[in-house]
Formats: C-alpha cells, sequence, structure tokens
C-alpha cells in the first residue's frame, strides 16, 4: 500500500498544536486571574494597611482561590489525550474530505483486521497518499482563542509592571508585607513610637499615652487613640500635640481590662499596642499581740479585720503582712520616726528584729506600711492605724477609821478598800510614831497587813493595829499609811499609799468620852467615806 507518513506528520501536529493551545490559553487564564488578586491585594493592603494577622488570612483565601483556579483551567487540559483517529476526523470537516482520511488510516493498519475489498482499501489509501501532501492541516482550528487569552495575560503582567515602575517604594515595601515583613507603606507623617508614662496600666488608675512622630515629616495639629477594649469595644480619644513640639499626649482616665490602642496621626497609622491591665496588690495586715501572761485572763484584745486596735502596755506585738493576689518586691513598717524593712517569709512579710518598737510596747503608737509588688505597683494609699496601748492602771486604796484617838495599849481597827484592773499583789501598813516633846519621828515601820496568794482584783478588809509594843504614851501620836502594790507577773509592782490615818494617843476618859459620839451608823459612814476617797463608783 501506498505511503500514509505525510498524512500521520499533519495530523500530529495538528494534536501538538491543539494541545499548546489548550495548555497556553489555560495557563494564561490562571497567570490573568493570579495577576488580578496580586492587585487587588496592593491595593487592599496600601487602604487598609493590613496587620499580619489580616495579611495571612487574605493571603490564605487567595491561596485557595489560585489552587481552585488551577484545578479549573490548567489540569483538565493536562489531562486530555487525542487520538489520531479523533484529529483526522476533525480535519475532514475542516478540509471537506469526507471520510477518505479516517477510512485511509484504518485501511492502512496491520494491526487491525481488514474486511471487504482488498482492491477498494488499497484505491482509499493510495489517494489519501496523494492529496495528503497538500492538506493544510491547521486551518480551521481557531486561534483568537489562544490569542485572547495570551493577551489579557500579558496585559495583566504590563499593568503589574506599569504599578511597580509607579510606585517603587510601596512597591517594594507590598512585596516584603506579603512575605509577611512589618515594613509600613510611606506616609506623609509617620509615627516613631506610642509609649507610656506610667510603667504598667493598673486597673481603676488613669494612663496617659505620648505618641511621637518624625518631626521632618508633616506634623498635624491632632492625631486619634483608637482602643479596642474587651468583647472588641471601640473608642476613640484626641491625641493632643503638645505645644510645638512633635509630641502628642492624651490620657485615658480609669483603666479597666485588657485593651490595645493605635496611634492614627495625619495619614500614618502606628502599629498596635497591647496592654495587660494588673491589679493592684491587696494587703491583708494581721497585728499578733502577746499579752503579758498576768493579764491573759482578764484583758480583752479589741480588733477589727485582723488588725489590733488595743493592747495592754508590755505587750509584744508582732505584724505579718502578705498579699492575696501580687506577689510583693518590697514591704516597710514606720513606727514613729523609724522605719523597717519588713522581711519576706514565705508568703509573710514580718519584722527582721527581734527587738523593735513594738515589743513590750508602752504608749500608743501610729504605723504606717508601704508596699511594692514585683511589677513596681504600690496601693494608692499606705495602710495606716493607730496601735492604742492601755496602760495597766496604778492600783487604789482608801481606808478609814471609827476615832483617831486611841489608848496606849490598843488596837485601833481600820477598815479599807484596795482595786486593781488586773490583781492586787500585797497591802502593806507604814507605822509612823511621833512621840511627845520629840522634834523627830521615830523609824517607819512596815507590816504586812494582807497578802493575796489569789490576786484578787478587789480586797475589803478591817485591819488591827497593834500599838502594844511600841510604848506609846498620851500625847503621843501614831500615822498609819495603807500601801498596796499590784500584780504584774515578772515585773515589779506598783505601789500606792493610801491618805494616812494619825491616831493621838489620849486618856481613858478622853477616850470613853469621845467613844459616846459614835452611832450605830458609822460602819456605814467609813465605807462613804472609803468610796469618796477611790472616786464614784467602784471602777476598776
Amino acid at each position: 500500500m501506498a505511503n500514509l507518513s505525510p498524512l500521520h506528520r499533519g495530523i500530529k501536529r495538528v494534536r501538538r498544536f491543539r494541545s499548546v493551545a489548550r495548555l497556553g490559553s489555560g495557563v494564561a487564564q490562571w497567570v490573568t486571574a493570579a495577576g488580578w488578586l496580586f492587585l487587588i491585594t496592593f491595593g487592599l493592603d496600601w487602604v487598609g494597611k493590613m496587620d499580619t494577622v489580616e495579611r495571612v488570612v487574605l493571603l490564605s483565601i487567595e491561596a485557595i482561590a489560585l489552587a481552585w483556579l488551577f484545578k479549573k483551567h490548567v489540569l483538565p487540559v493536562i489531562a486530555v489525550r487525542e487520538s489520531l483517529i479523533g484529529i483526522a476526523a476533525k480535519i475532514e470537516a475542516h478540509q471537506d474530505v469526507q471520510s477518505d482520511l479516517v477510512a485511509a488510516l484504518q485501511f492502512n493498519d496491520a494491526n487491525i483486521d481488514q474486511f471487504g475489498s482488498e482492491q477498494l482499501r488499497a484505491r482509499v489509501v493510495n489517494d489519501t497518499a496523494q492529496i495528503s501532501p497538500g492538506i493544510d492541516y491547521l486551518f480551521g482550528f481557531s486561534r483568537p482563542a489562544l490569542w485572547k487569552n495570551l493577551g489579557k495575560s500579558l496585559a495583566t503582567v504590563a499593568i503589574i509592571i506599569a504599578v511597580a515602575i509607579s510606585v517603587p517604594d510601596y512597591f517594594n515595601i507590598f512585596l516584603r508585607r506579603i512575605a509577611l515583613g512589618e515594613e509600613s507603606y510611606p506616609t506623609k507623617t509617620v509615627v516613631l513610637s506610642l509609649e507610656t508614662i506610667e510603667a504598667n496600666a493598673v486597673v481603676g488608675r488613669p494612663i496617659t499615652f505620648v505618641v511621637r512622630v518624625d518631626d521632618n515629616k508633616v506634623v498635624p495639629d491632632d492625631g486619634i487613640l483608637k482602643i479596642v477594649g474587651k468583647n472588641d469595644a471601640e473608642s476613640e480619644l484626641k491625641l493632643v500635640r503638645i505645644g510645638t513640639t512633635n509630641e502628642y499626649s492624651v490620657t485615658l482616665p480609669r483603666v479597666i481590662d485588657d485593651f490595645a490602642v493605635t496611634a492614627i496621626v495625619g495619614d500614618d497609622m502606628g502599629d498596635t499596642k497591647k496592654y495587660d491591665v494588673l491589679q493592684v496588690p491587696r494587703i491583708e495586715l494581721e497585728m499578733k499581740a502577746d499579752i503579758p501572761a498576768y493579764a491573759v485572763e482578764s484583758f480583752n484584745v479589741k480588733s477589727a479585720g485582723g488588725r489590733i486596735q488595743s493592747v495592754l502596755a508590755g505587750s509584744n506585738v508582732h505584724p505579718v503582712l502578705r498579699s492575696t493576689n501580687n506577689k510583693l518586691r518590697a514591704a516597710t513598717i514606720q513606727l514613729g520616726d523609724q522605719v523597717f524593712a519588713l522581711k519576706n517569709e514565705g508568703d509573710d512579710w514580718r519584722m527582721p528584729i527581734e527587738n523593735h518598737p513594738l515589743i513590750g510596747v508602752e504608749s500608743t503608737t501610729k504605723y504606717q506600711i508601704s508596699v511594692t509588688d514585683t511589677n513596681g505597683i504600690s496601693p494608692d494609699r499606705p495602710i495606716t492605724g493607730i496601735l492604742q496601748v492601755r496602760p495597766d492602771q496604778n492600783p487604789r486604796i482608801a481606808a478609814a477609821t471609827v476615832i483617831n484617838l486611841v489608848l496606849s495599849g490598843a488596837a485601833p481597827r481600820i477598815k479599807f478598800r484596795a482595786i486593781d484592773d488586773f490583781g492586787i499583789d500585797t497591802v502593806t501598813a507604814d507605822i509612823t510614831i511621833t512621840r511627845v516633846g520629840m522634834d523627830n519621828s521615830d523609824d517607819t515601820i512596815t507590816r504586812m497587813i494582807n497578802e493575796s496568794k489569789s490576786h484578787a482584783k478587789q480586797i475589803d478588809n478591817t485591819v488591827p493595829i497593834e500599838l502594844a509594843d511600841y510604848g506609846l504614851k498620851i500625847g503621843d501620836t501614831v500615822l498609819v499609811t495603807l500601801q498596796v502594790t499590784d500584780y504584774r507577773g515578772q515585773q515589779e509592782g506598783v505601789s500606792i499609799p493610801s491618805d494616812p490615818i494619825e491616831f493621838t494617843v489620849t486618856s481613858r476618859a478622853n477616850f470613853l468620852a469621845a467613844m459616846r459620839d459614835i452611832d450605830s451608823e458609822t460602819d456605814e459612814k467609813l465605807d462613804q467615806i472609803i468610796k469618796a476617797q477611790l472616786g464614784v463608783g467602784d471602777r476598776q
């Protein structure tokens, strides 16, 4: 049979052309879409000044879109595999050769079982071999679609190049920004920094922002501080220019929750800064008091909220400080004019020395406590208070007698009452004798008349004063003073004397005459005299 090589070459040429055309058209469409997405991204980023997160989100969406466009326009044309018979049929339609091309290919294929007249098959193959060199195989296959898509893609690339040439600074920065760089687009005004005067944002306190711009650029009269708080609540504060400087300031009156701020001055927007709001340290002050042992059962320590308000003189007071929320860096306590740096022991802060002014405290003391946490935050006001110190009151004693005239060998009785706020240790009698005709008195004689082992707070008693041993004569005087000493444990008690009672030694006749004037109510009158000497009532 005749040689059909020209026909095979022509059909394969058409197949290659169609494959290139499909692939070129698909790639051109994909490039066009990618180019416009690139330009749209440039515009959005330039106008919106997107942050890193926004850029990541936008680029992710565009990557998905580009993958979908690649799948739609490129993958299908790559997967197409056209047969020679199919291409031959299309050439027949374009060249009006009827079915001779397809028939010749089939009749000339040795791998196919042939049927019918061999002469007819040979005639078809020979006729096709004669006309195949003269066929325009690409006639009828449309090129405009390919050129149209290529034109769009080239125009898109040209636009991108034109944009890059017209705004090279912006374009270069955009390229770095889509690589997730932190560069900003050039602006007439350049925000250099956003700082706060305060070291931290503290809940409930104001915070002042200072924005600085480049003074070599445009410096507007004011600006805006954008604040985004909890639940994305937004607010704006006006930035006021400080004189003619390149700085602006504004104060947020009260900080409540964590927030983020962005300074907008002129056409520039600074970087967003986030602030975590810190808490003021909450302080618990505990004043532990060791009351003197002798008064533990009788003295009630007054306190409120763990803070002692009143203690007994001589008590040992130990202040213990702790923070319920923030870790403290330092704590001091001022007692009068002395300032002590407290020592950290775990979560507690205690006095640094054993012997301090609150050990054996004797007088009312003002204190002031200042703390600073690890963030440098202190309470709005230092903790102040007054430690009331109640002194151990001196004991009191009052004494009285029925008659001041006595016989030389008598034992006149003295009625007394001794009281103390915590307990009485002893009651003694100091006896001083002045003899008639003598200028000087004898040495004072002290006698124990009552010793309270139970340390009672009040003693009522009547005691005799034995005078027989002193060799008294008529005209001698005996001065008796009772002394009460209170009980103060290991400390020495305080002794307080009563008003002295003076006895005069007289004759029997004078004594009996004086006794006749004493009535039955004498004892009650003595009680009234004693109470009057001690004060109204029996205050303890």
